[in-house]
């Protein structure tokens, strides 16, 4: 069976771009919503139907770093990690930690309800400072800088040994200041091959002057991270000043 689904997804992949784009997307369910005074905010979301929890971080160029979390960690564990005993915790994140829940969860309330905070103060002594040429996780299987004309690119498991990975993880460095015109983005896009397609889970345009995380995923699956731009990969853009960073990885 893993041969049958690695080949059928090799096809789909060596098809033309517009037959491999995805026609079926999840239904992302918002599950917390948390600001940084420094600019950073931090969400966690359920996705139906693939029923996979994901965290992303977008944060501010020179001002709002992003926070440096335990990769070993469960989005539960992270959550009670990066936000206050009086905030409440979705049980979503709950249940997907599955049992022997952490210490930290004592005290803390449960709420089915999707949980907003504004005004938290970021984490001290745990946050990445990005730029537009560096590295963002501890190791990579991709990393390709800012550089004109930089082409649309997709990354999968197939293309990494072939194996079904319980994670993809996406990192986009938007080059261009802020200030500059919006249309200008640059985006990432996850996704997992459900045994006859692929279906898209993450789509984040990134604006300028903004950098970028995304993590999905839990149960291991044929996953992909697609990007491309607002300006149409010109190297001409703005003078040739449109670049913008990618890296990524996918993780048992």
């Amino acid at each position: 069976m893993r041969f049958i689904a690695a080949t059928a997804a090799t096809m789909v992949l060596a098809s033309s771009p517009a037959a491999a784009e995805p026609e079926r997307s999840d239904r992302e369910i918002p599950l917390a919503s948390i600001e940084y005074t420094t600019g950073l905010t931090v969400t966690f979301s359920d996705s139906r139907p693939s029923d996979e929890v994901g965290m992303s971080q977008l944060g501010i160029i020179g001002r709002a770093p992003l926070i440096a979390w335990d990769r070993s960690n469960s989005y539960l564990q992270t959550y009670l990690e990066i936000t206050p005993p009086d905030v409440p915790v979705p049980q979503r994140l709950v249940d997907d930690h599955g049992a022997d829940l952490p210490a930290g969860l004592r005290g803390r309330r449960i709420t089915s309800e999707p949980v907003t905070v504004r005004g938290l103060a970021a984490p001290a002594g745990a946050v990445l400072s990005g730029s537009c040429t560096a590295e963002h996780f501890g190791w990579h299987l991709w990393h390709e800088n800012g550089q004109a004309g930089l082409a649309p690119k997709s990354f999968t498991t197939l293309g990494f040994g072939g194996f079904k990975e319980r994670r993809a993880e996406s990192y986009v460095f938007n080059c261009l200041p802020a200030g500059s015109p919006s249309y200008l983005w640059a985006r990432h896009r996850l996704y997992y091959w459900n045994g006859t397609s692929w279906w898209k889970q993450v789509d984040r345009k990134v604006g300028p002057g903004l950098q970028s995380e995304e993590v999905k995923g839990k149960i291991k699956l044929h996953r992909r991270v697609s990007y491309d731009d607002g300006w149409g990969s010109s190297p001409n853009c703005l003078g040739g000043a449109c670049k913008y960073t990618r890296e990524g990885r996918f993780t048992s």
